[in-house]
């Protein structure tokens, strides 16, 4: 590839675009430019009327955007840990239509090329709100809005959730990747006390320990879950240090399951090989072995 070209698609890297799989250069300096234009656009209705509604759903204003200084302390935390820092999402914060124990989100449409980030207006003079930290909830979300064109859910929360200062967010995190997940550890909760209720007025024999297997056994399955996909970085992880690769999160963080599947594998020894072959197949690989693996100088984030 072209010097100057890879050096631009490390630079693009590094500011939180992420190639796709076997997206080649072109398609992704093209779908780059019209994420560009789309926030563009935005920032010139929002300079002309004030006010936008974003997905039909939220009212922001320029009053209440965030200033460049929060981002920049997300742009810190995912530097150190995967190597980009984003800076054109923008930001507002919120002061009505939220719940009452809501800290923030972010919220896109990959279709649209456009995400917004939300944040609780009480972020705005404080730093926390009662165990959220507003670098870390926007750090997190930043994370979402980087890794999504993988397109895969498996470690999604996973990498997200490795921004918390807290060991036991960064280990549990990665339970809940779906409602459908929230939903089967709550559902047979709430069952319960209907179920004993049942059993106490109606008849003493209902079978309420079967709501209780209930209550266990998602649970049990979303911790299995999450120590194997635990597990499977932590394989990819050992062979990238063997190795002597300085930047190993950055790189995890660019992998599909398989691919850490196929790290965790490899001897240390023949990663070189295996990083050739994997350049020669993509695009993407050619960037990260770019940034994080030949002896380049340090793309400034």
């Amino acid at each position: 590839m072209n010097p100057e070209l890879l050096e631009k698609l490390a630079e693009l890297d590094a500011a939180g675009f992420l190639i796709r799989e076997n997206e080649q250069a072109e398609d992704f300096l093209q779908r780059v430019s019209d994420i560009a234009g789309t926030y563009e656009a935005f920032d010139a209705e929002l300079a002309a009327n004030d006010q936008v509604v974003v997905f039909d759903t939220f009212s922001v204003s320029a009053a209440d955007r965030i200033s460049p200084e929060l981002p920049e302390e997300a742009a810190a935390i995912t530097g150190d840990l995967y190597g980009f820092a984003v800076r054109h999402v923008p930001g507002f914060y919120l002061t009505k239509q939220i719940g009452l124990l809501w800290g923030g989100c972010l919220i896109g449409d990959p279709d649209a090329n456009f995400a917004v980030f939300l944040l609780r207006n009480a972020f705005r003079k404080h730093r926390r709100f009662l165990n959220y930290r507003r670098e870390e909830l926007l750090a997190h979300e930043l994370c979402h809005s980087v890794r999504h064109v993988l397109e895969e859910p498996l470690l999604e929360e996973y990498f997200a959730y490795q921004t918390s200062p807290s060991p036991l967010r960064r280990y549990l995190g990665n339970c809940f990747i779906s409602d459908r997940d929230a939903w089967g550890f709550l559902l047979p909760v709430m069952l319960l006390p209907v179920a004993e209720l049942l059993r106490a007025l109606w008849n003493p024999e209902f079978p309420s320990w079967i709501f209780w297997i209930m209550a266990a056994v998602y649970p049990l399955f979303l911790l299995v879950r999450n120590h194997f996909s635990r597990k499977l970085v932590a394989g990819a992880r050992r062979v990238l240090r063997s190795a002597g690769v300085e930047k190993c999160e950055a790189v995890l963080f660019r992998c599909t399951p398989e691919e850490l599947d196929e790290l965790g594998k490899c001897d240390p020894a023949a990663l070189a090989g295996w990083m050739e072959q994997k350049a020669a197949q993509q695009v993407r690989w050619q960037v990260i072995k770019y940034r994080f693996f030949d002896p380049r100088k340090e793309i400034d984030l």
